[in-house]
């Protein structure tokens, strides 16, 4: 087998298929409606405070009309309300709706049992999440244009890519 080094995204894909697939097998358990993953990062981001559309879109890669779409769905499942944006009436913005407090608690409680799994079975300490959680909390810097701006940020210069 040949050897190839392991890159940090394929552990953060990694994390992100056991975190939301283990949270949607525990609230379907608990008799919840499983939620398809890019819902489940809506949701996320609607919890975390964004609310508008275009925010959502911005932080996913995805088109307003795609978060639209996606919403919609959570909206006719009572998990998320559409609302007039309070400084502008001609925008919309997202919010968890009053019904949706049973599943957001088991939810949490899930997530917080997720965690506590994930440490004792990769044998982390309360530093290493800590660490862990300020890394991933922290701010990254706007994404890379491309490779000259990469190279730039880096101070280095290397050989252009190949491009066939």
């Amino acid at each position: 087998m040949q050897n190839v080094e392991w890159h940090l995204i394929a552990g953060l894909v990694k994390a992100l298929d056991w975190f939301d697939n283990s949270l949607q097998n525990v609230l379907a358990s608990r008799g919840f409606t499983p939620v398809h993953r890019t819902q489940s990062l809506i949701l996320v981001y609607i919890a975390s405070g964004l609310r508008s559309p275009a925010d959502i879109a911005r932080e996913m890669g995805l088109t307003r009309q795609n978060v639209h779409q996606m919403t919609k769905l959570l909206i006719e499942s009572r998990l998320v309300e559409q609302r007039q944006h309070p400084d502008d009436p001609r925008r919309i913005q997202y919010g968890l709706t009053e019904s949706s407090a049973d599943i957001r608690t088991a939810a949490l409680e899930a997530l917080n049992a997720l965690t506590e799994l994930m440490a004792k079975r990769t044998r982390a300490t309360a530093n290493d999440l800590r660490v862990f959680r300020r890394l991933l909390a922290a701010d990254w810097g706007p994404i890379v244009a491309d490779l000259d701006e990469l190279q730039a940020a880096l101070g280095t210069k290397r050989a252009p890519a190949r491009i066939d």
